[in-house]
């Protein structure tokens, strides 16, 4: 990544409007804002914050379709922008921003950018566990309990042949311990804490659409098979449930973890900060999962945000719900296929 230094704004500040190119040169707005005001705005609209200066914030360009430098520039301290790619060269001020990405008008636009500040504050909390990384304390779920139900499992022919109907291979139930309750005829998933530590189980029952966690599973501190992901690399691919993340495992993707519901936590933003750079989503295409994916987006930090598309304008194919419903083959098309989060929300206008 090429990180401009901070003399070209200097030289820029000196000047008394905001750009001396682009088609948007007026005077600058004097306007002062705290960085981590302009940090959630420039989240919230989509920019794709790659770097930082001690004067600026870098993304990539929203209005040219470079993402292989970031030539996109904001200041900390006012939000004026400039894109320094010689064949685009926009510039303006953070109210202008707000109103070109958004399509809003001036009221709109001051009204979105208040509306960022106190959020802003209530993420504070979400930087400092970032910053800190604290490690919750976590209670060990026996792991003879876990040896027992796998067992159980490989004695069952119907709780196999329900892994089957779900597309779960024999692989994949030995790769994540998979088990199987005979008392309560449910299948279980392990869960693990960041460090790899047993901390409970998810439940299905085979007969019936019923789930049952163990007690106090603590779902919030941890996601569904980050104790693995996180050794894989800096990208991961976030579904929302245990059987989604095996079955994208399976596609050739073990960079994955599950959010094991339709909400994120505080702490789950934390350790996706902490252990990933690059994010593609892959929830649900419903209402619901699309929400949950963008609430990811705008509480991740200086990210590269990818969504999982099985071609351009179209989410999933054949109007799949989640991974459960797609092939091996339809699940690495979404995955290969995947656009920018900027590229996504335009889908959407």
């Amino acid at each position: 990544m090429v990180i401009l230094n901070d003399y070209v704004w200097s030289i820029r500040r000196k000047e008394e409007g905001m750009a001396i190119r682009g088609n948007y040169a007026r005077k600058i707005d004097s306007t002062h804002y705290a960085p981590a005001h302009i940090k959630s705005i420039i989240k919230t609209i989509g920019l794709e914050l790659v770097g930082e200066t001690s004067n600026d914030f870098l993304c990539y360009c929203p209005f040219h379709s470079n993402r292989h430098t970031s030539s996109f520039s904001v200041s900390r301290e006012i939000g004026a922008f400039i894109c320094f790619n010689p064949s685009c060269g926009e510039s303006g001020t953070l109210v202008e921003l707000v109103k070109r990405v958004l399509h809003k008008n001036d009221f709109e636009a001051l009204r979105f950018i208040s509306s960022k500040e106190s959020e802003a504050l209530e993420n504070f909390d979400e930087l400092l566990s970032g910053v800190m990384e604290d490690k919750p304390d976590f209670i060990e779920f026996p792991q003879e309990t876990l040896n027992n139900l796998h067992n159980d499992l490989i004695k069952s022919e119907e709780a196999k042949q329900y892994f089957h109907s779900r597309k779960i291979d024999l692989q994949s139930i030995t790769h994540f311990s998979l088990g199987y309750s005979p008392k309560q005829n449910m299948v279980t998933v392990p869960v693990h804490s960041p460090d790899g530590t047993p901390v409970g189980l998810v439940g299905r029952s085979i007969s019936e659409k019923k789930f049952k966690n163990s007690t106090n599973l603590p779902r919030s501190k941890t996601m569904f098979n980050i104790h693995r992901a996180k050794k894989i690399g800096d990208h991961v691919i976030i579904v929302e449930s245990s059987f989604d993340a095996i079955r994208v495992h399976q596609a050739g993707f073990p960079n994955v973890v599950a959010t094991l519901g339709g909400h994120i936590s505080s702490e789950n933003i934390g350790l996706l900060n902490r252990y990933f750079n690059k994010v593609t989503i892959m929830t649900d295409s419903d209402l619901a999962g699309r929400e949950l994916g963008v609430t990811i987006c705008s509480r991740l930090k200086n990210k590269d945000l990818l969504w999982a598309s099985y071609s351009y304008g179209k989410i999933y194919p054949h109007d799949a719900k989640d991974v459960g419903d797609m092939t091996d083959e339809e699940i690495k098309t979404c995955v290969k296929n995947a656009v920018s989060n900027i590229e996504y929300r335009s889908w959407n206008e």
